[in-house]
């Protein structure tokens, strides 16, 4: 379509009347809006207080057994008895640490490609490194070692023109 037919199609919609609205759709556009009474409450008969009395107290069944649950608690934490076999950190023997050594070492390093699923080419390089935390405790001879590999990658993107 060129320019000479655009301007003609544009001048030829210009003239063209709009058409009109259905009658039942401007009816319905032109009735006053109404809104739906509320429900009202519905009279109880019979036992209507023992109702009224249970729909107040109804928080109480939710929360009767965290109540419950803080009364046991407190029972057992003020209750006598021998607590010689739980541990406090006032009864463990403490690990003073004086020598902690925190290291990491390239274990290996390589470059691999692979292709995304749109065919597109990525280059990784992946690097393994091996961490290691060593800690001493002289006054009770105690050594703790450990050590983790860690493998990185990081994906490198080529570029494609």
């Amino acid at each position: 379509m060129n320019e000479d037919e655009k301007e003609r199609f544009e001048a030829e919609l210009r003239r063209v009347a709009p058409a009109s609205l259905p009658a039942d759709l401007m009816a319905r556009l032109r009735a006053p809006k109404t809104r739906p009474q509320p429900a009202s409450q519905p009279k109880l008969a019979g036992n209507a207080g023992f109702v009224v009395w249970f729909m107040e107290l109804r928080w109480l069944f939710a929360a009767t057994p965290v109540v419950i649950a803080a009364i046991v608690v407190t029972w057992l934490e003020l209750s006598p008895g021998d607590n010689s076999d739980i541990f406090t950190p006032a009864n463990l023997p403490g690990i003073k640490a004086n020598d902690v050594r925190a290291d990491h070492a390239l274990v290996t390093s390589f470059e691999a490609v692979a292709e995304l699923p749109g065919g597109e080419p990525v280059r990784f390089r992946c690097r393994e490194w091996r961490d290691q935390v060593q800690m001493r405790d002289n006054s009770h001879g105690l050594t703790i070692e450990q050590s983790s590999l860690r493998v990185e990658v990081i994906p490198v993107r080529f570029e494609t023109y």
